[in-house]
C-alpha cells in the first residue's frame, strides 16, 4: 500500500507540472522530452535490475508496442486537456480509465459484484457533473451551462488509457512491468519525431527554463511505474492499484494550492462522486 500510495504522489505531480510545461511549450513537445527522459531512466534500471533477458520474446515485445501506443496516444491526449483546461478537473475525469478497463473485462466475460457496477454508475455521474460549469447569469435565479474546457480531451484520454490497462495485461505477463514500459518508451522515443516530420504536430526545442518542468516530469512518472512494481511484489494487485489510482487527487490538491484554481459547486460534487466511484470499482 505504501508503494502504491508513493506511486499515486509522483504521477499526480508529474500530471501537475506536465500541465504547466503542456501551456509553455505545446502539449506534444511535452509528451516527446518526458517519454525521452522516463526512457534513459528506466535504461538505468533495466541494466540494474538485469531484465534485459525479458525482451527477447517478440511476441511479448510486439504486444507491448501495440498497447503502449494505445497507452501514449491516452497521454498525449490527457496533456491537451490539461493544455485547454484545468489540472483540477482534467485529472480527476482522465483518472476514470479505470472504468472503462473494468467495463471491457466485464464484456470479455469477467464476472463482477452489485457494488462494481454501482461504482461504474456513480463514476458516469460524476464525470457529468464535473464537465459541466453551471453558474447564476447576473444575480438572476436563471442558470446555464457549458462543458468545461478540456473536458473532452479528458473523457478521450479516459478511453484510451483505461483500454491500454486492459490490453497490457498481455505482455506484462510475458516481458514484466519494467521492460514493456521500456519497450513503449523506446517506440515513443522514435515515433514521435516521425510523425512530427509527417504531421501537423511541431516537436519544438524547449529552452534552458523549460527543461527543468521536463525533468520533474520524466523523473517522477518513470519512479511513479518502478514504484508501482516494486508494490506488486509485496502485497496484492488490486490493493496497489487502489492506492495508485488516488494520483488525480494529488493533481487536484496541487491545481488548487499552487495553480489557484477554482471550482464550481457543482464540479466540486463532481469531482467528490467520480473519486467515490473510483474508489468503489478499484475495491471491487
Amino acid at each position: 500500500m505504501l508503494w502504491g500510495l508513493l506511486s499515486a504522489l509522483m504521477f499526480g505531480t508529474a500530471d501537475f507540472f506536465a500541465a504547466n510545461s503542456s501551456k509553455r511549450i505545446g502539449a506534444y513537445t511535452t509528451l516527446y522530452y518526458m517519454q525521452f527522459v522516463g526512457f534513459a531512466l528506466l535504461c538505468i534500471v533495466m541494466a540494474v535490475s538485469g531484465e534485459w533477458h525479458a525482451i527477447r520474446s517478440i511476441s511479448g515485445v510486439a504486444a507491448a508496442c501495440v498497447w503502449m501506443l494505445v497507452d501514449l496516444v491516452g497521454i498525449l491526449l490527457l496533456y491537451r486537456g490539461l493544455l485547454a483546461g484545468q489540472a483540477s478537473i482534467v485529472a480527476p475525469i482522465a483518472s476514470s480509465f479505470s472504468v472503462v478497463t473494468v467495463s471491457l473485462s466485464i464484456a470479455f466475460g469477467e464476472h463482477v459484484d452489485s457494488l462494481t457496477l454501482a461504482g461504474i454508475a456513480l463514476t458516469i455521474v460524476g464525470i457529468i457533473g464535473a464537465t459541466m460549469r453551471i453558474s447564476r447569469s447576473n444575480g438572476r435565479n436563471s442558470s446555464h451551462a457549458k462543458f468545461a474546457k478540456g473536458a473532452l480531451w479528458a473523457i478521450l484520454a479516459a478511453l484510451f488509457l483505461g483500454t491500454a490497462f486492459f490490453g497490457l495485461r498481455y505482455p506484462v505477463e510475458d516481458l514484466g512491468g519494467i521492460a514493456t514500459v521500456w519497450v513503449g518508451r523506446l517506440q515513443a522515443v522514435i515515433l514521435l519525431p516521425l510523425l512530427s516530420l509527417l504531421g501537423k504536430w511541431k516537436l519544438s526545442r524547449p529552452n534552458r527554463g523549460d527543461w527543468g518542468n521536463l525533468l520533474i516530469v520524466g523523473a517522477l512518472d518513470a519512479f511513479a511505474i518502478v514504484s508501482y512494481n516494486l508494490g506488486l511484489w509485496y502485497e496484492q494487485t488490486s490493493i496497489v492499484i487502489t492506492a495508485a489510482s488516488l494520483f488525480a487527487i494529488v493533481t487536484l490538491i496541487w491545481g488548487v494550492l499552487l495553480g489557484k484554481e477554482r471550482l464550481m459547486w457543482n464540479q466540486w460534487i463532481g469531482v467528490t462522486l467520480t473519486f467515490a466511484g473510483i474508489t468503489i470499482v478499484s475495491l471491487g
